[in-house]
């Protein structure tokens, strides 16, 4: 019986659970295990995790690479690399998981593949972030790695602009901003697989706030995608080398592109539209396997 690893850090996490009972239902065997404590024995070439030998699985479908420092972020991905390279099929890849996780080089991607997106501008230099802020009007600065909406300020440029900038800039070490786009008070994620959209939701910011993300008390509503967004996102998906991805966007005067998650979470798909991503994930694994 093939063994595919579901890489979570949180055992009770919606999508690991739908992942293990999708893999049970295909007929392979899911083990769960989790990189905080995987363990590299560079003499023998196997990996652990605890005491499971990540080695011997027949892939692993990475739903998060756990919370880490630098090091630590920078040690996860090259085990994943070391296992890809004996042979473990990893979905998502680990060059495709870095550049989406990436927003600095996602950006780019999107921008050089003719994926609209909002104006952006990654600097170190106050003075070239709030020259961009008084070209954008207002700005949404994100810490580049940066996830589930945690550490996202929307700038002014007002007399506290500046300021709030320089303190973002200690904070964080560098700016990465966008411009804010106006907008129904709404985003749209997209969940892609294979090539395939699976699923799309409006996500609404609650009373009050303006960010979206369901993880900050934004709340789900079915979406139909106009044919734009279908292509946007899955074109996002692909430059991007994601098998599976949750693709932002943003409606303003025309469709843009936000960013694009390579480790998405499929909870708030099913709970609006009842569709189970985590299949489509597993079919894919199934026939590559």
């Amino acid at each position: 019986m093939k063994k595919i690893g579901i890489a979570v850090t949180d055992p009770e996490d919606w999508t690991g659970v739908a992942l293990c009972d999708s893999v049970t239902h295909s007929g392979m065997q899911p083990v769960k295990f989790s990189f905080s404590n995987a363990t590299s024995d560079i003499p023998s070439g196997k990996i652990y995790a605890g005491k499971l030998e990540l080695t011997s699985l027949d892939a692993i479908i990475v739903r998060d690479m756990g919370p880490a420092a630098q090091n630590g972020a920078a040690l996860r991905f090259e085990i994943l690399c070391r296992l890809r390279d004996s042979g473990v099929a990893v979905i998502n890849s680990p060059e495709a998981i870095a550049r989406a996780a990436n927003k600095y080089v996602s950006s780019c991607l999107f921008q050089k593949n003719g994926i609209p997106t909002p104006r952006t501008v990654v600097t170190g230099d106050v003075e070239a972030a709030f020259q961009a802020l008084s070209s954008f009007g207002r700005a949404v600065v994100k810490p580049v790695f940066g996830y589930k909406g945690i550490g996202v300020e929307c700038v002014k440029y007002d007399a506290g602009g500046e300021s709030k900038l320089r303190m973002l800039l200690e904070k964080n070490g560098m700016l990465y901003m966008q411009e804010f786009i106006r907008n129904p008070g709404r985003d749209i994620r997209v969940f892609v697989v294979d090539g395939e959209v699976k699923g799309s939701i409006y996500r609404i910011a609650p009373a009050g706030s303006w960010i979206n993300n369901l993880s900050q008390g934004g709340r789900a509503q079915v979406c139909a995608l106009t044919r734009e967004q279908e292509k946007i996102a899955l074109k996002a998906a692909k430059v991007t080398g994601t098998v599976y991805a949750g693709v932002d966007i943003i409606e303003g005067n025309r469709d843009y592109v936000l960013e694009i998650n390579g480790t998405p979470s499929g909870k708030g798909i099913f709970e609006a539209c009842g569709v189970d991503v985590t299949a489509g994930i597993v079919e894919y694994v199934f026939n590559l396997v």
